[in-house]
């Protein structure tokens, strides 16, 4: 009778302990997850459903859509993110690979190590980071860049901090800090140069070169893109919580 107290006594120390150990894992693991951190509000979407609203700081949700109002950032373990006003976009990670999908809008980014395969996926095709090439010599150790979409093109710029080699249906490109490049249809016209005249209209010759639909085009960064990627992403750190102090967990539908 005594044997089967002890080991009752022995199996409920070791239930308690087991609970214990799982709820200090459980702590740790959350203290570790992505972050997301609205200043206005943030809705989430699950195709045409809408599951939720964020409006301060909470968990990721890995996957969802995320439509903004006002600026919103997302904290990743090595990458910085922050969505401007009317953005559409969702981040997920898959295996070893962690894609950024962006519907609309600009999404700025920073990072000083990308630790697994990155890929940003847009309207216009998918772009896929295989390495970025660090400044040393800047004082702030880290890349800054954006990716943007608008109804006519998408593009990914580098404004500072180093080089980013990427693989596009084109090929294998390296954007310099400064540069950008722009995924298009094959037969969207870009548009000229203000200080220049469209020539006489001439019969269009059949477009050559373009194995695919989409162009690529190498430009420079703008200096709008330029001076919000800088006030975005200039002092890192995290994102604040929205005035109205609403929902950290989704709200109904």
């Amino acid at each position: 009778m005594d044997w089967f107290r002890k080991k009752g006594t022995w199996i409920k120390g070791l239930s308690i302990w087991l609970t214990v150990f799982m709820i200090g894992q459980s702590v740790t693991a959350l203290a570790g997850v992505d972050r997301i951190y609205p200043t206005g509000k943030a809705t989430l979407w699950r195709g045409d459903q809408k599951i939720g609203v964020y409006t301060q700081e909470a968990p990721l949700p890995e996957g969802a859509i995320i439509s903004t109002d006002g600026r919103c950032a997302i904290k990743l373990d090595d990458l910085y993110l922050v969505a401007e006003d009317q953005s559409v976009f969702s981040v997920s990670t898959t295996g070893r690979q962690r894609i950024l999908f962006v519907k609309q809008g600009v999404i700025y980014f920073k990072t000083a190590v990308i630790r697994q395969a990155l890929a940003f996926v847009t309207p216009d095709g998918q772009i896929d980071v295989q390495q970025i090439r660090l400044n040393a010599a800047s004082g702030d150790p880290s890349l800054k860049g954006y990716v943007s979409v608008t109804d006519n093109q998408s593009e990914l710029g580098v404004a500072e901090g180093g080089a980013m080699d990427v693989f596009t249906d084109d090929g294998l490109t390296t954007i310099h800090a400064g540069n950008k490049i722009i995924l298009a249809q094959a037969d969207m016209d870009i548009g000229l140069p203000e200080d220049q005249e469209p020539p006489a209209k001439q019969p269009e010759e059949p477009k050559k070169g373009w194995s695919t639909r989409k162009k690529i085009i190498v430009g420079a960064v703008g200096v709008g893109a330029l001076a919000g990627l800088l006030i975005a992403v200039g002092g890192g750190g995290g994102g604040g919580g929205g005035d109205n102090g609403g929902d950290v967990s989704p709200s109904s539908p």
